[in-house]
Parts: C-alpha cells; structure tokens; sequence
C-alpha cells in the first residue's frame, strides 16, 4: 500500500494521470526510489542501457543529444538541446518501452533536482498493475517526439547559420589579409619612388650648382684663353725656344681644365662612388649620344 506521500505525487505526475486512488493504492511505496541531483549533474547518459523510468518531483532537467560519440573534446563535441522536462513530468520511458540504447544525456538543469526512479522490472510490474497508465505513456511519447523532431530542426538551421556565418568571416578574413598584402606591395613602391624623387633632387641640384660654376668661370677662361693666344703669336715672333715650351705646356693644361670644365656641366651624366680613400664622390662621365 502506498504512503499518502507517494500517493499524493503519483496523482499529480502525467504518468499516472486520471488514474483513480483505488488503482495506485494497489502500488507498494518500493516500487519507487527517491534520489537527488544538483545542477548539470549527469541523469541519464546516452547509448547506456535502460534502466528505468524517471518521475520529476522537483526542479527541472534538460534532454541533450551528443553530435559526436567518441570523443570528450569540447569543441568537437556538440550537444543539440531536445527538451526541457520540469515538475510532475516523466523521462526515460522511450528507451524502456523501445528496448533501446538510451538516445540522449538527460541533465539537471535546477540548482537542485529531485527525482523518483522506477526501475525497469518495478516499472513492468506496475504496468501489469495499472494497464490505464499505457495510454498516458503513448500520448507523452507521440507529443515528445513531435516536440524533439521541431526542436532538432531549429538547432540544425541555429547550427547551419553559424557555420555559414564562419564561412563568412573566413572569406572576409581572407580578403582583408589580400587587401593588407596589397597595400603593404604599394607601399614599398611608394617608398621605392620617395627615394627615386630624392635621389633625383640631389642629381638636379648638384647639376644646377655646377652648371652655375660653369657660367660663373667660362668668361674668365675665354680671357685667358685670348691672353694665350697673343702670347703665343709673340713667342713665334721671337723665335724663342723656351718661351715656345712654356706657352705650349700652358695651352696643354688650360685646355685639360677647359675640357674638364665642359664635363661638369648638364652635357655629362654623373653618379655616386667612392675615391681611393672611401670617401664619398660624384663620378662625371661624358653624355652618351643616342
């Protein structure tokens, strides 16, 4: 006989719902254990062998499907949420009924939860017991499992969103990377190009300073080279060997500074070198005709 504890709940679960007093008081009180769980503790673990029926008394549990078997690795092991079960509800009879490896984990999902377990040969005694709890059993399975596939669906398009806004990400990603290779490219070229303009403001200013050099001097040297002219025309009259020497050796080296004059000037190129002494140097080079 039932303890008016026990009784009082079985009349409130859906298992034994509309079932008269007379009926359940033909029940014992061991056909039913009381345990508690606390929060996220492990109910039910799935592809375990049934082992009987779970009566909520209170609290609530959560009923998660694994995507991976295999494997603890949290990342690799997902778990899709079917159901949430609360007070006055049952879990565990399709397993039972079906003789199935249990098809999910069933956790605590209350701080704390207590449950009345029935375990599978109580629960087949009861059944022999109370044949009105079938019906109450088919219409929970039939609601749960239109409630499961629902609920599966909607994870599965929660899951496929994100997956495709990962793949979103990724291509942006990839892009951006392309993008900062592209302007990290343009942006050696641009510093290629800032020293090609400062090397080519040098050349021109050095350029401009000789041509200016040139100008500056080239009257002084059309002078001498006058000067040098009259002497010689002097030193021919007079027939003076020595004097002859000297006014030749004079016109030798005026023209190598003239000739070197005209090579420091816009009609030669030049570059940057170094002398015997490593020290820095301009190297003029006469202009090549095209």
């Amino acid at each position: 006989m039932l303890s008016p504890k026990i009784l009082e709940y079985l009349k409130k679960n859906l298992l034994f719902e509309g079932i008269p007093d007379e009926e359940l008081q033909k029940l014992e009180d061991d056909f039913f254990q009381q345990r508690e769980y606390q929060k996220e503790d492990l109910i039910i673990e799935q592809d375990a062998d049934p082992d009987g029926v779970y009566l909520i008394l209170k609290g609530s549990v959560v009923v998660k499907k694994s995507t991976m078997k295999d494997t603890t690795d949290d990342e690799e092991n997902k778990e899709i949420i079917l159901n949430y079960c609360s007070k006055n509800e049952f879990v565990g009879e399709l397993a039972l009924v079906s003789n199935k490896k249990r098809s999910a984990n069933v956790y605590a999902f209350s701080s704390v939860c207590r449950i009345i377990f029935i375990n599978t040969a109580d629960f087949y005694r009861i059944y022999e017991i109370i044949p009105g709890i079938q019906k109450n059993l088919g219409k929970t399975i039939a609601e749960r499992l239109g409630e499961t596939s629902i609920r599966a669906a909607n994870e599965s398009s929660k899951y496929k969103k994100l997956y495709e806004l990962q793949l979103e990400n990724s291509v942006r990603t990839t892009e951006l990377l392309k993008t900062q290779k592209e302007f990290e490219k343009r942006n050696q070229e641009l510093l290629q190009n800032q020293k090609e303009i400062k090397r080519t403001a040098i050349v021109e200013t050095i350029l401009t300073m000789i041509n200016s050099i040139h100008k500056d001097l080239d009257s002084g040297l059309n002078s001498v080279s006058e000067n040098i002219a009259k002497i010689k025309e002097i030193t021919d009259t007079e027939r003076s060997g020595e004097m002859k020497d000297i006014v030749r050796e004079t016109e030798k080296k005026f023209s190598e500074v003239r000739a070197m004059l005209d090579l420091y000037s816009d009609q030669a190129t030049l570059e940057f070198g170094t002398d015997d002494q490593g020290r820095k140097v301009i190297i003029f080079k006469p202009m090549e005709n095209e």
